[in-house]
Formats: structure tokens, C-alpha cells, sequence
């Protein structure tokens, strides 16, 4: 008897320590009194934060149309513009026609090179 008595006790206490080993509870459930770890608690750090996306880049602003300013500069000034074209150094060269006045007693220029400091000489 006083062996079976043993053997029952000793079971129990090897089931009483099994049921506390493998049957944990839910965090938070009524179980444990509702607590929680400390790793879910809402004290605790907030997640690590998320790289920002890459900023988008703008498109680079459109540069002026040279040629179209060029010959309305040309054509301001009075100037028949027959041909246009630029030249390595930046400026262009144009032959024009103008009417001719008696103010102009030079002639009526033929060609024109405008530099790109903005200076314009005339050839006759």
C-alpha cells in the first residue's frame, strides 16, 4: 500500500509539474492576471524607425532655346534673318538683309556675329 501510495503521489507531482512546463499561457490572458511581457508592454521602445524613401529628383530646369532667342534679337533690330548658325565659341553667325535708309551710310550689312557677351558686329 505504502508503495502505491508513492507511486500515486510521485505521478501527481510529475503531472503538476508537466501542466505548469507545457501549459503556459496566452500573454494577456485572464490566465496570468493580464500581464503581459515586458517586451509587449506599453512602456516599452517603439519599433526601430523605417529608412525615409529616396528623395525624388527634379527634373533640371530646360534651358532657353538659343537659336529662336538669337534670331528674334536679330529680327528686333530690324534684320532679315536668311540663315542662322552657331559657332563653337558660343556666338552665332547670321547672314541678314536689311532695307537700306539714308541713316545708314554704311550699307546694309550682310553678316552678322552676335558674341555671347552679347555684342553684335556687323560685316559689309
Amino acid at each position: 500500500m505504502r508503495t502505491t501510495l508513492l507511486t500515486v503521489v510521485f505521478v501527481m507531482a510529475l503531472v503538476a509539474a508537466a501542466d505548469t512546463a507545457f501549459g503556459q499561457l496566452v500573454p494577456g490572458s485572464i490566465g496570468n492576471g493580464g500581464r503581459m511581457p515586458d517586451t509587449m508592454s506599453p512602456g516599452a521602445l517603439p519599433p526601430p524607425p523605417v529608412a525615409p524613401p529616396a528623395p525624388v529628383m527634379a527634373p533640371p530646369p530646360s534651358q532657353p532655346n538659343t537659336y529662336s532667342l538669337t534670331r528674334d534679337r536679330l529680327e528686333n533690330q530690324g534684320y532679315r534673318v536668311q540663315r542662322l548658325e552657331e559657332k563653337n565659341d558660343g556666338s552665332w553667325r547670321a547672314n541678314v538683309s536689311r532695307d537700306p535708309v539714308p541713316t545708314r551710310p554704311q550699307g546694309v550689312p550682310k553678316r552678322v556675329t552676335i558674341h555671347p557677351n552679347g555684342q553684335v558686329v556687323e560685316e559689309y
